[in-house]
């Protein structure tokens, strides 16, 4: 029975432990504040709360955590990342005129560790060391690979060389040693699917990805026999991909001076939720939405970040992928 017993005691260690973390929030502000919300990550807990200039809120935490904060003021979010600790932890900030700023954080002795680690990333991302980029990045994902900010390093390597497959094989051996427990965090699915489906995947072969179409009728897309084709990956209610379709209705005499068919896929599940958007907006190209509940073409790249451009050639080759529109475009010749 000794055998049994040492192993049970071994799995309880190998569990994550559920412990609560107690948030005061302190915020020093002239502006009118409506409200404020808290996502905790892992376990996509919301604590949406009346504002008050001190608050304390209280999750059920296991370990390290991401937090979003945010306060809302007349419609306008002002919000900040923030990796913590377990335990009671008092947050002071402040607004400027875009962003939440963090005074200080007392309770958490690994927001300094993350705010030292943001800090030393841009050092090395400005001066354009990508060698020394490269190290620091493997480097901190393994001093971190017993909790999520791991996984938050991983993703800002694959977004440096998610078009050199040769550099993304060395995050391969990282994950494969972190425990199981720990890739049950938020986070894990995101750098794991994206990075296999950037492996795995050369070409994009449209007869084998159905999709929903604007008259909600199953479809496959097409080329036109076009030189190049740039998928577009999105969901209503993701700002930045309402602001590049916007521009595009301009950069479309660009788009067929260069033989270049934009083809734009949606995350969406709801059909009518995505239809009402492109009844309202009216952009004149292609719109598909994956079919909700199947393996889609979404799932077969990984794609977990949007907006994702993927720039392919006549054959369905896959040239490049970015979340920025303007560097796709660049890649046209």
């Amino acid at each position: 029975m000794k055998w049994l017993t040492a192993f049970v005691f071994l799995l309880f260690l190998s569990l994550p432990v559920s412990s609560q973390t107690q948030l005061q929030l302190i915020l020093n502000t002239d502006v009118p504040v409506d409200s404020v919300y808290v996502v905790r990550w892992t376990d996509k807990e919301v604590a949406h709360l009346p504002f008050k200039d001190t608050l304390t809120i209280k999750f059920k935490t296991r370990g390290i955590d991401f937090y979003h904060l945010n306060y809302t003021s007349n419609g306008k979010v002002y919000y900040t990342p923030l990796m913590l600790d377990t335990g009671h932890i008092t947050i002071i900030s402040h607004l400027d005129d875009k962003k939440i700023i963090v005074d200080s954080v007392e309770g958490s002795p690994f927001y300094k560790k993350y705010v030292q680690w943001r800090s030393d990333f841009n050092t090395l991302k400005l001066n354009k060391d990508s060698v020394a980029l490269d190290a620091f990045l493997l480097r901190t994902y393994e001093d971190n690979i017993d909790n999520l900010f791991s996984f938050i390093i991983g993703n800002r390597y694959l977004d440096i060389h998610q078009n050199n497959k040769l550099k993304l094989y060395a995050l391969l051996p990282l994950i494969a040693k972190q425990a199981a427990g720990v890739k049950e965090y938020f986070g894990y699915s995101f750098l794991n699917e994206r990075l296999q489906g950037i492996l795995k995947n050369d070409t994009v072969r449209f007869v084998d990805y159905p999709l929903i179409d604007i008259n909600n009728k199953t479809a496959v897309m097409q080329a036109f026999k076009a030189k190049y084709v740039i998928l577009d990956f999105w969901f209503v209610g993701c700002l930045p991909c309402f602001e590049d379709h916007k521009k595009l209705t301009s950069l479309f005499p660009v788009l067929k001076q260069k033989q270049t068919e934009f083809i734009s896929i949606s995350n969406d599940d709801v059909y009518e939720k995505w239809k009402d958007y492109l009844d309202k907006y009216k952009f004149k190209w292609q719109h598909y939405k994956k079919i909700a509940g199947s393996s889609n073409v979404i799932e077969q790249l990984g794609i977990s970040t949007y907006p994702t451009y993927i720039l392919l050639d006549e054959k369905g080759k896959i040239l490049y992928s970015s979340v920025s529109l303007e560097e796709v475009l660049g890649q046209l010749k």
